[in-house]
């Protein structure tokens, strides 16, 4: 039977090679990459929305000056990407079909097929031979900013500044009732998994679109499977790539270990990507609004995947993240105390999270790298606008899980989620100390350990162990003291 292989690139991580790839020169030789890359990212969406438009309109749409002088290059520039989106939208149509639709496969003629479309995927979503020349000309920005003006967020956000949870909870507590279906693709095998996707309409009412996630058994799986919902950092591409460091560091090791994990698309990211947008463009273009409209949404998402792993006989569930998706797992953490009890989840394990956002949009390396800080600056943003908006962006000042549930991993050198601001939080929050992890690295360092090393996993699913055995003996007292009760009513009787 085939299935799918671990990338070649986790195993070089992996080996002791790797090692450089927790090093400070890497990670600044990665974080003065990463403008590049966005703005390649950003050519593309442009090329998305633009196709046959001809040059002036594709460098419009880029939020590129005009270029008269280079519309040959752009020509043939576009004609090439043409046909990678041609065979990325062919074989995304068969892919469809095969995963959620009627059509007949076998498992071998679906794990082919999730290669096929991995490869079109990324060569679609990162086509740098076709446009790269404009980056180096520095004509295209990593990011086509649309910062809303601070009076505009006030007046559009009041009622949600007074109160938050209409931001991150549900309406009532009747929610589990009405909350949307999880559907659930067909499988392919994985290196000692199995792997399918999930659908369902996302509860947010400032995101509305579809919520995917990817999800990973062991091939052995049994009915109760204790879950782990962890969501990925900024600009992930999840599942659209032949490598997504999450999918083997914490999706397929916890898998093997009998685990059942969840990695979520985080609004406008993976294969939620908007039209127009490359993934996690919204977020940057539009903070400090769309920061806190990604938590709100992705947190609520959260909620309906812990509901699902409970319906799916899961006695222990957690949520937790990596960088933007840490500071997902900390609004979770922080917020849950409103929800129905069974969208809260048993443990909280962010990694490299920010714990104040509003110190993030101003003391970030990423922050300035970016040009988001000049884009809030010139909109008119201060830092007394993004105190004021602290209710929404930041985690609250009390978490509604008890601290000795929430599991934290950090660099102690991490620059771009600031670890002072992330320690302040674990702190106020009395996170006892046995529950960190703390890496003498920078940002990208601790994502790259992450992936090396099982330090925080075993942390993670020995906590997780231990409170699916409490929640199992809770069951059987309650069911026990059911049954006593029934037997005085009887004997009364």
């Amino acid at each position: 039977m085939d299935r799918l292989d671990t990338p070649r690139v986790h195993r070089l991580l992996a080996s002791p090679v790797g090692g450089l790839f927790e090093t400070a020169p890497f990670e600044t030789l990665s974080l003065r990459r990463l403008p590049g890359q966005f703005a390649v990212r950003r050519a593309r969406a442009a090329a998305d929305v633009s196709l046959g438009a001809g040059p002036a309109a594709f460098l419009r749409e880029a939020d590129a000056p005009p270029a008269p002088h280079l519309h040959d290059r752009v020509e043939a520039a576009l004609a090439e990407f043409a046909e990678i989106r041609e065979r990325h939208e062919d074989v995304a149509e068969r892919w469809e079909a095969a995963f959620w639709g009627d059509d007949d496969s076998t498992p071998d003629e679906r794990v082919a097929l999730e290669r096929e479309r991995r490869r079109a995927d990324a060569a679609h979503a990162r086509p740098g031979d076709a446009f790269g020349f404009l980056v180096d000309d520095h004509l295209v920005p990593s990011v086509a900013f649309d910062v809303p003006p601070p009076d505009d967020a006030r007046e559009r956000w009041a009622h949600e500044l007074a109160e938050p949870e209409r931001l991150y909870g549900f309406a009532d507590s009747t929610v589990t009732e009405s909350l949307p279906r999880v559907s659930r693709s067909k499988t392919v095998f994985g290196p000692g998994t199995v792997e399918y996707r999930l659908r369902f309409a996302t509860p947010s009412l400032h995101v509305g679109d579809t919520a995917e996630a990817r999800v990973y058994e062991p091939e052995d799986a049994v009915d109760e499977l204790s879950t782990v919902v962890f969501f990925s950092g900024l600009g992930s591409l999840g599942d659209r790539l032949g490598y997504w460091p999450e999918e083997e560091a914490v999706g397929r090791r916890l898998a093997r270990r009998g685990y059942r994990v969840v990695l979520p698309d985080a609004p406008w990211h993976g294969r939620r990507e908007p039209l127009g947008s490359y993934a996690g463009e919204p977020y940057l273009a539009r903070g400090p609004v769309g920061h806190f409209e990604l938590y709100g949404a992705a947190a609520q998402e959260a909620g309906v995947l812990v509901e699902w792993a409970r319906s799916e006989g899961a006695p222990a569930v957690a949520v937790g993240g990596l960088s933007l998706g840490g500071i997902v797992a900390l609004h979770v953490a922080g917020r849950c105390g409103h929800w129905p009890e069974s969208m809260r989840p048993d443990l909280a394990a962010p990694v490299a999270a920010a714990g104040s956002v509003t110190q993030l949009l101003t003391g970030s390396r990423l922050v300035s790298l970016l040009g988001e800080d000049d884009a809030l600056t010139a909109a008119g943003w201060t830092g007394d606008d993004l105190n004021e908006f602290a209710p929404l962006l930041n985690p609250p000042a009390k978490p509604s899980l008890s601290p000795e549930r929430i599991l934290a991993c950090y660099g102690a050198r991490d620059d771009v989620a600031p670890a002072a601001s992330f320690e302040s939080l674990l702190r106020r929050w009395d996170v006892p100390r046995r529950n960190l992890v703390r890496w003498d690295r920078g940002h990208v360092g601790t994502a790259a350990r992450l992936a090396r090393d099982d330090e925080f996993q075993r942390l993670l699913t020995a906590e997780l162990d231990r409170l699916a055995a409490a929640n199992r003996r809770a069951e059987r007292a309650a069911a026990d003291d059911g049954d006593e009760d029934a037997d005085a009513a009887e004997t009364t009787t």
